[in-house]
């Protein structure tokens, strides 16, 4: 969750709003949905959840009109700061790793059976994969101004991708940890000037294509794509890096979740969706419901020169 002072100037550009690349599908159910964070697609159907201090819960939702379709609750799970999700062959994860303050020493991803959530009556049990930054230190609370915030999480091989949100520097940081029930030490293994915050990640089917969200004060929100990664390596930003695809969706969006999903190996459909907004600026007053929004891309066009 953002705090209301950062987003001063992206709230005044909604009334300037320059290109808008993602079209609305639907506002999202509300209030349940007010605060939607992670998105993810899985056997056809749209699966969220909302980010601190929300339910432990996921919410599939109907990607027409953006009602609740189904509630599934994490018996075991507290939300502290749920930002996102990833998914593999056999898991759905949820990443608890929000850390606005960077002052956090209870980090987890919560891992839950596919087999488990599709015969759920409505609770789960999941796994717990608790974790610390290797390279930190310094657990100091200092809200908005560290690097140890995060929000995207993808599945990449044997191992859960961890992108931070760094306020400090406008970096993002890819850690790893093992997707194995203990605790780990998150290590560093890529990084990346994103010249803004990264708020979602996700990747395609054959983890050859990698999608990364996020905003800055100054511009609407962007994307940028990750292609040709070296086979084996977990340093994602030695692959190509396309230039940053600004202007996702207008100004004043908070944009939060993204979710994939594959029409052809090279044609993606992109699912987006964004907190629901009210405030004002001055006498200005500002509403922006929670909404699901989605672009198709040829994914093969974004890749830089």
């Amino acid at each position: 969750m953002k705090p209301i002072a950062t987003l001063l100037l992206l709230w005044f550009g909604i009334l300037t709003a320059g290109a808008q690349i993602a079209e609305d599908i639907t506002s999202l159910e509300t209030p349940v949905l007010d605060e939607t964070s992670g998105l993810l697609f899985y056997k056809d159907t749209l699966i969220t959840h909302t980010d601190s201090g929300g339910k432990a819960e996921l919410y599939e939702i109907n990607a027409s009109t953006g009602a609740v379709t189904r509630t599934v609750e994490i018996t075991n799970a507290t939300n502290v700061d749920w930002e996102d999700m990833a998914q593999d062959a056999a898991y759905i994860y949820i990443g608890d790793i929000g850390n606005n303050s960077g002052d956090r020493t209870d980090l987890k991803i919560y891992k839950i059976s596919k087999a488990d959530y599709n015969a759920s009556d409505g609770k789960v049990t999941a796994e717990i994969i608790s974790y610390s930054y290797a390279d930190q230190l310094d657990f100091t609370r200092h809200p908005n101004q560290t690097n140890w915030d995060a929000e995207g999480l993808i599945s990449y091989g044997d191992k859960l991708l961890i992108f931070t949100k760094n306020w400090a520097d406008n970096k993002t940081n890819v850690y790893a940890v093992p997707k194995i029930s203990g605790t780990h030490s998150a290590v560093l293994v890529s990084s990346h000037n994103t010249n803004g915050l990264i708020t979602g990640a996700d990747s395609s089917p054959d983890e050859r294509v990698i999608y990364l969200i996020g905003y800055s004060n100054s511009e609407a929100p962007f994307m940028f794509t990750i292609h040709n990664i070296p086979e084996y390596s977990l340093d994602l930003f030695s692959g190509e890096v396309s230039e940053k695809i600004a202007d996702i969706v207008t100004l004043g969006h908070q944009t939060e979740g993204i979710a994939l999903y594959e029409i052809t190996p090279t044609t993606h459909r992109i699912y987006l969706s964004n907190e629901k907004l009210n405030t004002s600026l001055g006498p200005i007053k500002i509403k922006i419901p929670a909404k699901l929004m989605g672009i198709e891309i040829d994914a093969q066009t974004l890749i830089s020169n």
